[in-house]
């Protein structure tokens, strides 16, 4: 288990910031730099770089995620008067509630494939061709106008599900997933980033639960200011790819992402 120096938390900081909300897979990117550089950094090192860029998140989307906490404690005045009508908030809540059972039920069942493949080379290479995939078809699908609802919210969640497999993107699983549903676009990104919320913040808590007394000890071979350099870079390069996935989305550019993802696939297994 080696160490992360300063430089090699910028470039995985860097790499987490710009490829977590682009449809290209952090987690296989990352895969990919690490076995480059000879590291295998500890499970908690990357959920660190994940909550960095939750950040992002956080910063665009504060007012929806005030609204939903606001929910969960009961409507305000102005939302009791509406009556029997449910307050954005709470439906936005009830809607990351059933997206997260999918993703949290295929994350458990799961975890010892998803954890294998972040370190096999093959399953690296077919995450990137699949995540391709997911993101060409969106190329014929037409800009939707229907409402998010709940049967959108389910498969979205199972999209971001899949997405835990090391090189399959989990924007690209659920954008095109909400795409393929017609969803109006704007609302579809929204979801999509606040669905990733109790993912990240779920993920990282199960890697510290779980971890065993070797694993947490190894979390101690890493400098506190590896830790602090990776978090904060990945949260300013995330913040601005959150931007630019936005703009890409609604203009109908999101399919270009998949001719990257076909290229480091192929890449991938040319260099098995």
């Amino acid at each position: 288990m080696a160490a992360v120096d300063i430089l090699q938390a910028i470039i995985l900081g860097a790499i987490q910031g710009l490829t977590e909300w682009l449809p290209i897979s952090s987690s296989g990117h990352l895969a990919l730099v690490q076995l480059a550089m000879g590291l295998k950094v500890p499970v908690f090192y990357d959920a660190v770089l994940h909550l960095g860029t939750l950040t992002g998140v956080f910063a665009i989307y504060r007012k929806d995620i005030a609204n939903v906490v606001k929910s969960i404690f009961g409507q305000n005045r102005a939302e009791a008067k509406e009556g029997a009508h449910r307050p954005q908030g709470g439906r936005m809540l009830w809607f990351i509630v059933l997206g997260t059972i999918p993703t949290a039920t295929i994350g458990l069942a799961f975890s010892s494939f998803f954890e294998y493949s972040f370190y096999d080379p093959l399953s690296i290479g077919v995450g990137f061709i699949v995540t391709g995939v997911f993101v060409l078809i969106t190329l014929f699908l037409k800009a939707g106008s229907k409402k998010l609802d709940a049967a959108d919210a389910v498969l979205i969640g199972v999209g971001q599900g899949l997405s835990i497999f090391s090189s399959i993107s989990r924007s690209g699983a659920t954008v095109a997933a909400g795409m393929f549903r017609g969803v109006e676009r704007e609302q579809l990104v929204r979801y999509s980033f606040l669905l990733s919320v109790p993912a990240i913040l779920g993920a990282a808590a199960v890697d510290m639960i779980s971890a065993d007394e070797q694993e947490r000890a190894e979390l101690y071979s890493i400098g506190i200011e590896s830790y602090i350099v990776g978090a904060a870079i990945s949260a300013a390069v995330g913040y601005a790819s959150i931007r630019v996935l936005i703009r890409l989305v609604i203009r109908g550019k999101f399919y270009l992402f998949a001719f990257y993802c076909f290229a480091i696939g192929i890449a991938t297994f040319l260099l098995l």
